[in-house]
């Protein structure tokens, strides 16, 4: 899918700010973030002028408002209104999502996106199946993700890494690792299946 003219008008026309209502606003960030663009989903929560999310907390806020705007005797100071950007902090930053073929996440993708001014994240999720913990941190060259993957479920685990990296699990290098099987690196992310268990996962970036 082409989002050109989508990234246009929010840097250009927008400024990274809002245009979208409460259903458009929960797609606009899914969207940005699976084709790649989570730095600008970012860009958007983060910023402390009206409306957005950073606008609520740079005010004081607390909760989420039932509006973005302030008001002592009209709106909700603690309503879900715009909830979804919690929503994308756990499956895009985090990665933590259900495979869209899975029944109740007996299926998982682990899918973190870099944020440049997101150096570490650590999230987890307690599902039908058991918990599923996601953890990364990252500097200059490397990428390390730690991540828990319930009983009698598999995960995809999409890992940002260079081509040519040697991916390593435990301190120790993939191949012949029967629980990790690399299908495959391209365009910056290796694509790894795991079945249940914790892994400690790493690669150069």
């Amino acid at each position: 899918m082409d989002i050109t003219e989508l990234i246009r008008n929010i840097e250009i026309e927008q400024k990274n700010h809002l245009t979208t209502g409460i259903y458009g606003t929960k797609f606009m960030l899914d969207m940005l973030s699976k084709y790649g663009r989570a730095e600008t989903a970012n860009k958007i929560v983060s910023q402390t002028t009206f409306p957005r999310w950073g606008y609520m907390l740079a005010n004081g806020a607390t909760t989420l408002w039932e509006h973005w705007e302030f008001s002592d005797n009209t709106y909700s100071h603690n309503h879900p209104m715009f909830g979804s950007v919690s929503e994308w902090f756990y499956k895009w930053v985090a990665g933590i999502q259900a495979d869209p073929a899975a029944v109740g996440f007996d299926k998982i993708f682990i899918r973190p996106q870099l944020i440049s001014e997101i150096n570490w994240v650590k999230a987890w999720h307690e599902s039908i199946r058991g918990k599923i913990a996601s953890e990364w941190e990252r500097d200059e060259e490397a990428f390390t993700l730690n991540i828990t993957i319930p009983v009698n479920t598999s995960a995809l685990v999409h890992l940002p890494a260079k081509e040519g990296t040697t991916i390593m699990e435990g301190g120790s290098e993939i191949s012949g690792n029967e629980h990790v099987q690399l299908i495959k690196i391209k365009n910056g992310i290796a694509l790894l299946k795991v079945g249940s268990g914790s892994y400690s996962c790493e690669s150069e970036l």
